[in-house]
């Protein structure tokens, strides 16, 4: 289960220096800053199968390395994602050719098969953008505070991306909450309800 915030960045300026906010600095762990390149591409059906069962399958290269995702159900409201998320580390091979059968005994599998119907999966659209991310440890979360700067591609055209997302990696989601209400007031944040995919979908006019 993915728990994240996010929230766009609109100021320039808020971009450069929101990840050396003081509080962030005092709170990060140790080491854990670090920059990751992501160039994913979505999948799906000709009909779009798994859009309209409410999934979003994508393969993603994170610093070269692939990783297939699929996110499920959940909602969003007021910049709070709560979704299923399974993720599983995939071949160059897989990357250019995805199969549902990667998810082969996890508990969503007959659900995305059903939706999946045995077609074939197509590349929808694409998302890059480079993370910069850090750990911070509040003593009563545990979060990851995410900066992505990039675009959403679609043969419709392209949306550019500033965005500001933590994930709650363990503890109290209240503090998550705190964490983000703070970063917002001070950096003039607004809250995100749709995620990339979403944006490249309203792109795609889906």
């Amino acid at each position: 289960m993915e728990v994240e915030l996010k929230y766009l960045i609109e100021d320039k300026l808020a971009q450069e220096r929101i990840l050396q906010d003081q509080y962030l600095q005092e709170t990060m762990q140790p080491g854990s800053y670090e920059e990751i390149h992501m160039q994913a591409t979505y999948f799906d059906t000709a009909e779009l199968d798994l859009c309209a069962h409410k999934m979003a399958l994508r393969v993603r290269f994170e610093n070269g390395e692939p990783v297939v995702t699929l996110k499920w159900g959940g909602s969003s409201e007021n910049g709070l994602h709560v979704r299923g998320e399974l993720n599983i580390h995939v071949s160059e091979e897989f990357a250019q050719k995805p199969d549902i059968e990667v998810f082969a005994g996890s508990d969503i599998y007959e659900e995305i098969a059903a939706a999946a119907g045995g077609k074939e999966l197509l590349p929808l659209m694409e998302v890059e953008f480079l993370r910069r991310q850090l750990m911070v440890d509040t003593g009563r979360s545990i979060d990851v505070v995410s900066l992505d700067l990039g675009q959403v591609k679609t043969p419709q055209g392209s949306s550019d991306i500033a965005e500001l997302e933590i994930e709650l990696y363990s503890g109290e989601r209240e503090d998550m909450l705190a964490l983000g209400s703070r970063l917002a007031a001070k950096y003039n944040l607004k809250t995100c309800d749709i995620s990339k995919f979403q944006r490249g979908l309203a792109l795609l006019a889906v």
